[in-house]
């Protein structure tokens, strides 16, 4: 055997260094085609660019036009509550020639005042909504007394304050001013922005900033001075009050860095704490907004009441016609009067509806100006979709009221079909031409003024700084919008920044009684401690392996490359192109393989057990690597040959990849560390996390904390397949949620055959009902380890990694804790407070079970576990509510009745199938009974005494069987539904579930052919919802894995033991590791392994009498288990069974279409109607509520969660379409030339591919062009196969093997790159080449610096290392540090 691994070895280094023979010169490069993960993603990029692209448009006209309008209708109210004003009525639809004028009755005033009321109070019932959802469904402290009372201040004061800005001054105004004075409502905002907050929103503050805002300050006072002064009205006189009070709400949000108020900003910042208080504050803000509307607007409290209904009803109008004659009369003194001539008065019925649609309007347009708005922070348009329209709103606002108001008054006709002609929006003057004369009377020429210092003082939201879809919490100081103002409360409701935990503490430190020095040097030092490169992301891939496939790992380092390469180039874009700073999604990466039962331990095939041979499955891995990086680059990657180092665990290999990541492969000896997937993830649980961050030394707690926060494990299985986008995601929904310990993407099963059809089906309903709804109600309960990502703070809380090397002594903790080891890590999470979400957005593609036994085996090991962890956190529910915000009582009884469901499951699926006989065969019930009750028990039995395969053989069989008898129930179904019509309750069930599922599969396009599966899903019900329950429940003792079990090698009586060449070669002696260094660990990491070993991963030797026992109670669990979910069923069963004898006393009449009969009695001569209703059985009815009632529950948190997966996706998603080619300042080029500059680098250090032409002294790049001929290129090329064959042999071909390089070569040499193709406008190109020229002359001055190379040529490779012999002084320290780019 080791003359093959030399033969194989010789082939492979003369086919590196020598140039191959005519006769072996035919390649084989990758096609350009995409699959998998790859192709998913592809498939989205431009469906979501064009949607993104619509949505800015849409979202921009939405708010604009839902905050003009809710402003426009506002005025239209407060101005008919005003009784003394008299209304010109068109006479043109009374047949009347004069003038009528008609007066506001007190019932109309009532309604008018009551609608306000309702427009106030619709955002503050939903904030009690979201309020009263967020304490039954999450877990929230109680607020501080201290809290209750400022936050209640503050908001009863914008209360007040609005109160009289609605009732008392917009009334006595004209909609142009009560317009223009909504800009006035920022007067406390832009002082405390002045004084506390200009400094920190301009970090180069000046005097002109602090001019200009001074400046705001005096044009927001010239308002409560200027009018009043111009006006004899008293309630124009006291304007200053109801605009101070108002502008009182937002005070928080512009109050940023006084340290005496720090602590108060701490205890009432926007913590969810905060719902609660809104619980009882919102009611009382719609109470109080409405005794003050009763109080000034003047009427009768009592008639507010009494005549409530009558108000909204039709009730009379008073007009008053004259018809423009005037009399004469002689007064006693001898004078005269002339007066019009009063002929008549009328009354008219007033529009019941016009009140109501005012407000129904109203009240949808601020909601919805508030929820796209929010949408568009969410999703990263906020500049052009949020910040422009709302400050347009104002103007266009005052534009259309002064224009609606002015035609009404020259046209008393022109708004008939708008509003009723009794009613009217109060004009600046009677005549357009007055406008000017009244524009200098009133002093409007201010409000230009008033609306400039409105756009600076919230000049915040042109400056997002908030994550992707970052919560409400977030986004807004309040959590919803005030519906009277809503374009002025988004503006300033929106977060300047975020409060963190940290800044908040250090700031009100300050305000603690100490030494000031004292105070002074620790917060310097606080502030000073943490470092920028403390907040980059460190994301650590953590793999297992064990016995994978050449094709399952080749996906896997396929998509370690990937993610290589994605990494090298957001290094290359932060290095060259963006001066040293780093992109919003940058990340540092390095790569852990934790290798199984890595090495052969077979006496028989090994020499010295100190230096055991390497199994196949390392060997496969260290031959996929080069293939894997062949796949995705389409040219031959020369990876240096790993670094091999000798470890107390067993071995490591360090390779270094083409993007100078690194990519470690631990190979665990199980002589030396215990095996198994879960002891792998306490190993590098441990190494990463214990001795590689807290046994850094020079780094505080208070850094290591830090690192820890932005530290993430991306756990993997060895068959994933994932692109870097699906990582991306993962990490955003990281930095928006803090307290977020893991957060799992959308696996989807690939492979071949039935089984694996069912499994796409089974996949998508979990994940688009089941996992969707634990994420909207509550919290994941599993994030699956073959694609998550878990933040290292989170794992390194108490009770989380510690209780994690826990050895199972018990059988049911052994079920618990190696079972199900995701499972079990995530309920540690969850017990410790920690929230785990699932991101759909994020894909990745696993291989699945394509085996009927395989399939059951995965499964007998995963259904035990599942219900033994979440009958943990059910036993455990008290304090897991208590200490986890997410998870609530009404979660916990929300899984409980999916527990029922589950033990219950095999019971419902017997008592359906009994059903479903008796419906479609026509047949009797106990016949039905024991058709299905033989083929359960026989099962059962086998279960019980026969082996696992003979159990698996015959429930194939019945299975098969169950499928046809699927089939035939199919059909019944749907020959039943023509008969009793769909409204019938079995058919309109089947058609409820159907539809719904269709509607899932709409709302997931690009999964929807996962319906199609959905047939074999229905036809496999019985098999997987009762056999394989029952299988699972029979053989939990068996804790063995089930999958990808190594075959048992056998003794070969013709070879010896004692031959030589029997023997493999030690694996440092491995003919594929020839060339490798032999490296060393330092002493310290040496100490730590040993130590790590011997307290926590020892191998567990047990003897026989130990194994005995432990088989012995796992029996006897088993056993005990199986009787009570047999005797759980049996007796669940035997009840409905029984009721279903008795159906025809107990059951319901169906009330939905009912069938009706006539009947003829001929002796009698007499015609009989009667009316028959479809009956509901007891089995139906358990069936619809319980089963009906969860599935509503799961799809609508589907529809919320798809909605969020959308804001996710938008919000990643990049449009590179437009460029603009006109005038961009400086300042706009650099921006646009760093969004595409990792784009940039990641075309610049692409290799070429074997297809393309490799011409060096070519003056253009594949990479940065794509050009329209690519097509009729290949083509022409495939025709000069042999041609170029000959050529390329004799030319010295380029080794793209180092990103780097790629990088540097062509961005540091002296051809000149085409950047036509790339979304930059001209001046961002000119800018790119300055960087560049400044870039070569930087790197030419630097000693050893990168050299600039000539005219297709390059710097030498790197010399590879030397064969070193195993002596130690030839030996080279290998330092951990050098595996990451991060300080610990």
């Amino acid at each position: 055997m080791s003359a093959d691994y030399e033969s194989n070895y010789f082939m492979r280094s003369r086919k590196v260094r020598d140039k191959p023979p005519l006769w072996d010169s035919f390649q084989d490069p990758p096609a350009k085609r995409t699959s998998g993960s790859d192709a998913y993603w592809k498939k989205l990029q431009f469906f979501l660019k064009l949607f993104k692209l619509f949505v800015y448009l849409l979202v921009f006209a939405v708010i604009l036009a839902s905050s003009v309008t809710a402003n426009l209708i506002y005025l239209y109210m407060a101005g008919n509550t005003n009784g003394d004003t008299v209304v010109r009525v068109c006479t043109k639809y009374l047949l009347l020639d004069g003038q009528v004028l008609a007066v506001r009755s007190k019932l109309e005033q009532i309604a008018w005042v009551w609608a306000l009321i309702f427009a106030f109070a619709a955002p503050e019932l939903f904030t009690f909504l979201r309020a009263l959802r967020i304490s039954m469904f999450k877990r929230e402290k109680r607020p501080s007394g201290l809290e209750v009372a400022l936050v209640t201040l503050f908001e009863l004061l914008h209360v007040i304050g609005l109160a009289l800005f609605t009732f008392t001054v917009l009334p006595h105004l004209d909609v142009t001013r009560g317009a223009m004075l909504g800009c006035c409502v920022c007067f406390i905002p832009a002082l405390l922005n002045l004084l506390t907050g200009t400094r920190l929103q301009w970090k180069s503050a000046d005097m002109l900033v602090y001019g200009v805002s001074i400046l705001a300050i005096v044009a927001l006072g010239s308002a409560f001075l200027i009018w009043p002064a111009m006006s004899t009205q008293l309630e124009v006189q006291l304007l200053a009050i109801p605009l101070l009070l108002v502008s009182f709400r937002w005070w928080e949000n512009f109050a940023n860095t006084h340290e005496a108020i720090a602590y108060i900003i701490r205890n009432i910042r926007c913590t969810r704490s905060r719902y609660h208080i809104y619980l009882y504050l919102a009611p009382l803000k719609i109470v109080v907004f409405g005794l003050m509307g009763f109080l000034l607007h003047g009427e009768s409290f009592v008639e507010y009441f009494t005549l409530f209904l009558e108000a909204w009803q039709p009730h009379s109008i008073t007009v008053t016609y004259t018809d423009g004659l005037l009399d004469t009369v002689h007064l006693a003194n001898g004078s005269t009067s002339i007066t019009p001539t009063r002929l008549a008065q009328y009354k008219l019925q007033s529009n019941s509806r016009a009140v109501l649609y005012a407000l129904l309007l109203q009240v949808a347009a601020a909601y919805l100006c508030h929820i796209f708005g929010k949408f568009a922070c969410k999703i990263k348009i906020q500049q052009f979709s949020y910040a422009l329209p709302l400050n347009l709103a104002a103007p266009v606002t005052v534009a259309a009221a002064t224009w609606l108001a002015q035609m009404r008054a020259s046209d008393l006709c022109s708004l008939h079909g708008l509003m009723p002609d009794y009613l009217t929006l109060q004009p600046l003057g009677p005549e357009l031409g007055q406008l000017g004369a009244l524009c200098l009377e009133y002093a409007l020429w201010l409000w230009p003024l008033w609306w400039l210092a409105q756009i600076w003082t919230c000049l915040h939201i042109w400056q997002p700084r908030n994550d992707k879809n970052a919560p409400t919490e977030k986004l807004y100081v309040c959590p919803w919008y005030c519906g009277l103002l809503v374009d002025q409360c988004s503006m300033m409701n929106r977060r300047i920044l975020d409060w963190s935990d940290e800044y908040l503490t250090i700031r009100s430190d300050l305000t603690t009684p100490r030494d000031p020095i004292v105070a002074l040097a620790a917060d310097i030092n606080a502030s000073r401690d943490i470092q920028e490169q403390d907040k980059i992301p460190q994301l650590i891939v953590c793999a297992t392996m064990w016995h994978e496939t050449e094709e399952e790992m080749m996906e896997f380092l396929k998509s370690i490359v990937r993610l290589d390469e994605d990494q090298c180039a957001r290094r290359m874009a932060k290095t060259h192109l963006n001066g040293g700073k780093a992109d919003d999604e940058y990340y540092e990466l390095e790569t852990n393989i934790f290798f199984d039962d890595a090495f052969v331990l077979d006496d028989k095939q090994c020499q010295n057990k100190r230096n055991p041979p390497l199994n196949e499955y390392v060997k496969t891995l260290m031959r996929t690597i080069d293939k894997a990086a062949f796949e995705i680059y389409g040219v031959n990657i020369r990876i240096k040959p790993p670094l091999k180092i000798e470890t107390p665990y067993g071995g490591r290999l360090v390779w270094t990849l083409p993007g100078r990541t690194k990519m470690v492969a631990h190979l665990k000896n199980k002589d030396k560390i215990r095996h198994k997937k879960r002891w792998s993830q306490v190993m590098y649980m441990y190494y990463l996390l214990g001795f590689r961050i807290m046994e850094t030394e020079k780094l505080s707690a208070r850094r290591k904390a830090v690192i820890a926060e932005n530290t993430f494990l991306l756990a993997l299985d060895g068959d994933i397949d994932f692109q870097p986008r699906a990582v991306q995601l993962l990490i955003d929904r990281m930095k928006a949620i803090d307290e977020l310990g893991a957060a799992c993407g959308r696996i989807h099963p690939v492979g071949r055959g039935p089984m694996v059809w069912y499994q796409k089906f089974e996949y998508a309903i979990g994940h688009w009902l089941q996992k969707a709804t634990e994420h909207v109600i509550g919290c994941v309960l599993c994030s699956p380890g073959c694609f998550s990502l878990f933040r290292a703070s989170a794992l390194m809380e108490n009770s989380v990694m510690k209780r994690y090397t826990l050895v199972s002594s018990e059988p049911m903790k052994m079920v618990q804790y190696d079972q199900g080891e995701d499972r079990w890590l995530c309920t540690l999470l969850l017990k410790q407070g920690s929230r785990v979400e699932y991101c759909a957005a994020s894909d990745a593609f696993t291989h699945s079970p394509e085996y009927f036994n395989e399939f059951y085996n995965q499964r007998r090991r995963w259904v035990p576990s599942t219900i033994a962890n979440i009958f943990d956190i059910l036993a455990d529910a008290s304090t897991v509510v208590k200490k986890n915000n997410s998870i609530s009582t009404l979660y916990i009884m929300y899984q409980a009745m999916l527990m029922i469901g589950t033990v219950l499951g095999p019971g419902t699926i017997f008592l359906m199938m009994v059903g479903a006989l008796v419906a479609v065969f026509t047949i009797n019930i106990w016949t039905a009974f024991l058709w299905n009750f033989f083929p359960i028990l026989i099962f059962v039995l086998s279960c019980v005494y026969l082996k696992q395969k003979f159990q698996l053989l015959i429930a194939f069989v019945i299975s098969s069987i169950y499928c046809l008898v699927m089939m035939a129930v199919l059909i019944g179904i749907i020959v039943q539904m023509l008969e009793d019509g769909p409204l019938a309750p079995a058919s309109l069930f089947f058609l409820l579930v159907a539809v719904q599922i269709t509607i899932a599969g709409l709302m997931h396009p690009q999964e929807f052919w996962a319906l199609l599966c959905g047939v074999i899903y229905y036809i496999t019900i019985p098999s997987m919802y009762m056999l394989l329950m029952i299988y699972s429940v029979f053989n939990m003792n068996d804790v063995s894995w089930g999958t990808r079990e190594a075959p048992v090698l056998r003794d070969d009586d013709d070879s010896s033991p004692d031959d030589p060449d029997n023997c493999l070669p030690g694996w440092l002696n491995d003919p594929l590791l020839i060339d490798s260094e032999l490296g060393e660990v330092s002493l310290l990491e040496q100490r730590f392994w040993k130590d790590v070993i011997r307290q926590y991963l020892k191998p567990l030797e047990l003897s026989k009498e130990q194994k005995q026992a432990m088989a012995d109670d796992l029996k006897e669990l088993r056993n005990m288990i199986a009787f009570a979910f047999v005797m759980v069923n049996a007796i669940f069963v035997l009840i409905v069974f029984l009721l279903q004898l008795k159906k025809d006393y107990l059951h319901l009449k169906w009330p939905i279409d009912p069938t009706d009969y006539v009947s003829f009695d001929r002796d009698n001569h007499q015609v009989g109607i009667y009316r028959q209703y479809k009956e509901l059985d007891p089995i139906g009815l358990c069936f619809v509520i319980f089963f009906g009632f969860i599935l509503i529950i799961q799809f609508i948190a589907m529809f919320f969660h798809r909605f969020a997966t959308m804001s996710q996706l938008l919000a990643t998603t990049q449009l590179d379409w437009f460029r603009s080619n006109g005038q961009l300042s400086d300042e706009d080029a650099a921006l646009e030339l760093n969004g595409s500059a990792v784009h940039i680098a990641r075309r610049l250090q692409r290799p070429k591919r074997l297809d393309d032409d490799d011409d060096v002294d070519a003056h253009h790049y594949d990479e940065l062009e794509l050009g329209q001929d690519d097509g009729h290129r290949e083509s022409f090329a495939r025709r000069q196969t042999i041609f170029r064959l000959h050529e390329t042999r004799n030319k010295q071909h380029s080794d793209y093997s180092d990103l780097v390089r790629n990088f540097e070569k062509r961005f540091f040499g002296e051809d000149e790159l085409n950047m036509k193709n790339l979304p930059l406008s001209r001046k961002s190109i000119k800018l790119f080449q300055e960087r560049r020229s400044v870039a070569k002359v930087n790197a030419a001055a630097t000693p050893g610096g990168t050299p600039t190379p000539k005219t297709g040529k390059r710097p030498p490779l790197v010399v590879n290392a030397k064969k070193v012999s195993f002596s130690n002084a030839s030996m080279q320290v290998y330092d951990n540090a050098a595996l990451e780019h991060s300080e610990f």
